[in-house]
């Protein structure tokens, strides 16, 4: 016969059980909600409110107790650290009743009218049941808990439209004129210029006329005397 066998072993070892309701409660303490199975949620719930409980007397001995209960390693000695600190001052005026486990819905109809509607509508998160073996899944949570949701950076959507090009704005005239290069224009000359350009062009032309041969005469002409 099997005597003291109350408990539900989920088809483990001892030590394996232990360890997963040890992961249980440090995730639990962490994030201050978890989605589990009902089962696994209702067999962890009372090692979860005891360690609270020793969290809220705070003696080094108590501690030490849920040290030995978590175990030694860092994701435990870091849950230890919040027993005994943030959780203590929450649960400073509540006598047990430290956690609670709330229902998901199981059908299309109450998943659409008690939780977030979206149009990218995950069955794996949103449903009470799990996919595979159809297991009944639960939130378990810190009462008074402040769960904050994660913020998603909203994405700015993009328009298929052309957008419409902006007209050339027109140029003023006197913009155009000032574009346009401007006529060159000969620099005026002073008369003193103009007579000293005369004087040396005029030996230069006298020199042109006596290097020139002079035509020859026509035949049947006399030459003067």
């Amino acid at each position: 016969m099997r005597h003291l066998s109350a408990a539900k072993n989920f088809g483990r070892h001892p030590a394996h059980r232990m360890a997963m309701l040890r992961n249980m409660v440090m995730n639990l303490v962490e994030h201050g909600r978890i989605r589990t199975t009902i089962q696994k949620a209702k067999a962890a719930k009372p090692v979860a409110e005891k360690l609270i409980t020793l969290g809220k007397k705070g003696t080094p001995h108590h501690r030490r107790l849920a040290i030995t209960e978590l175990g030694s390693t860092v994701a435990a000695k870091k849950a230890v650290r919040k027993l005994f600190s943030e959780l203590k001052e929450r649960f400073a005026t509540r006598n047990g009743g430290y956690t609670r486990i709330l229902r998901l819905p199981t059908t299309i109809r109450q998943a659409k009218s008690d939780l977030p509607r979206g149009k990218k509508f995950r069955r794996s998160k949103y449903y009470g049941t799990r996919l595979g073996d159809n297991a009944t899944l639960v939130l378990w949570e810190l009462c008074e808990a402040t769960v904050t949701p994660r913020e998603k950076p909203q994405k700015q959507r993009r328009s298929r439209k052309a957008k419409p090009k902006a007209p050339a704005a027109q140029k003023a005239p006197a913009e155009v004129q000032a574009e346009q290069p401007a006529a060159t224009v000969a620099p005026a000359t002073t008369p003193a210029e103009a007579e000293q350009k005369t004087a040396q062009a005029a030996p230069a032309e006298a020199e042109k006329a006596t290097a020139e041969p002079a035509p020859p005469a026509a035949e049947g002409s006399t030459p003067q005397a």
